[in-house]
């Protein structure tokens, strides 16, 4: 939209200081007239653009005119600008997204003292780069309606080829996703990026019409599906920790000062290695199958180390 472009405009040039117009052509993939219109008429709503010719010349903001926060005011901006710091590396090669960060930018270099107090880091320290290269292709093919092929990894540790439909990148409980209908399972899954191997970008498609609420509806009951009711016990000294790894709700103080953990969990080796994690401090009550599952795996690894 043009509105969108002048805004923009604007912001570079309040940025940069002195811009010239074959810069901005450039930058939007427009001709150097329709910059030159685009000027005139961000002069028509009374900011002071002026111009110098020559070599080093371009166009720059008047003197005491103030950009400064066209949106939000300090505090709604503070937490915003923490999530574009972050996301910017990320998205980098993003055009759409490095404007959306240029406008953020320019309250933070007129007010950056104000936003030292959060910080937010949502990378993943194993694949930064392929991070970087997944987040602009999935990013890509949602917005042009192309499919995506890929390797996948599942819990049991079995690579498959999976072709997807995308449709969100989601971000949840530290771990980049990618949610999209598999054309493979013929269903709606959510892959997790770190499992993700030579994603590249395919034909086009049609996209379906489905709610945000209809996914998870579906991934909702496909998770109650698959999943068992657990109970595990936890020893009093572990007991303060346990809200990092279950919801509050879920976690009850027993008589005898241990903790009681009753929920839903996959039914894959995954909740094996998951328990096991908690190491001597957490014991298995229920259901019975489980329970004797995890002897058979403790007595596995034991004979594994008593070889």
């Amino acid at each position: 939209m043009r509105s969108d472009r002048l805004l923009s405009i604007l912001i570079i040039i309040s940025q940069k200081g002195l811009v010239t117009g074959r810069e901005l052509a450039e930058h939007f993939e427009v001709s150097l007239r329709t910059i030159y219109r685009d000027i005139e008429k961000i002069s028509e709503a009374g900011v002071p653009i002026a111009a110098t010719g020559g070599k080093g010349g371009g166009y720059y903001i008047m003197e005491n005119y103030n950009l400064n926060n066209l949106f939000f005011n300090k505090k709604e901006i503070e937490p915003l600008i923490a999530v574009m710091d972050n996301l910017k590396f990320l998205f980098g090669s993003n055009p759409q997204f490095n404007d959306i960060v240029l406008k953020f930018e320019t309250l933070r270099n007129s007010e950056k003292k104000e936003y030292d107090k959060l910080s937010i880091d949502m990378s993943h320290f194993s694949m930064e780069q392929e991070l970087r290269e997944y987040l602009f292709l999935i990013n890509k093919a949602i917005e042009d309606n192309k499919i995506l092929e890929f390797e996948y990894i599942n819990r049991k540790m079995e690579c498959s080829e999976r072709i997807v439909e995308p449709i969100q990148i989601e971000f949840a409980g530290g771990q980049w996703y990618i949610i999209a209908f598999c054309r493979i399972r013929k269903d709606y899954r959510r892959f997790k990026l770190v499992r993700v191997r030579n994603m590249r970008i395919g034909e086009s498609f049609i996209k379906s019409e489905i709610s945000k609420e209809e996914i998870e509806k579906i991934f909702s009951e496909g998770y109650e599906k698959n999943s068992i009711l657990v109970t595990l016990k936890f020893s009093s000294k572990i007991g303060e920790q346990l809200s990092e790894y279950f919801s509050k709700d879920k976690i009850k103080l027993s008589e005898k000062g241990t903790y009681i953990v009753e929920d839903f969990f996959p039914r894959d080796e995954g909740l094996k290695k998951f328990i096991l994690g908690f190491g001597n401090d957490c014991e298995v009550i229920a259901p019975e199958k489980l329970r004797n599952e995890m002897k058979k795996y403790i007595n596995k690894i034991y004979n594994r180390y008593n070889d």
